[in-house]
């Protein structure tokens, strides 16, 4: 096990990235977010992503959630990178 910065414990081997990208309407307000969880299959993504918009939207009513991709991270280490930013 590691712990980094985030008081996130991570088991090697037990989790997959995944990338989940939601929209989220709270009355005439929209917001758009991408997020990276760790979760062993789809039905964990669910609970992490349930767990994410309750600690961003605290004191929120009624959510109107709609997730507009969920895949699974492969592998990037032989991902050829073209840009600024550095991986």
């Amino acid at each position: 096990m590691e712990q980094n910065g985030w008081d996130v414990v991570w088991e090697e081997g037990s989790s997959s990235e995944w990338i989940v990208e939601y929209v989220v309407e709270q009355g005439s307000e929209r917001s758009r977010h991408l997020s990276l969880l760790l979760a062993e299959d789809p039905d964990g993504v669910r609970e992490a992503l349930i767990e994410e918009i309750r600690a961003e939207y605290p004191d929120a009513g009624h959510l109107e959630i709609t997730v507009v991709r969920l895949e699974a991270v492969e592998e990037l280490g032989d991902l050829a990178h073209a840009g600024d930013a550095v991986p």
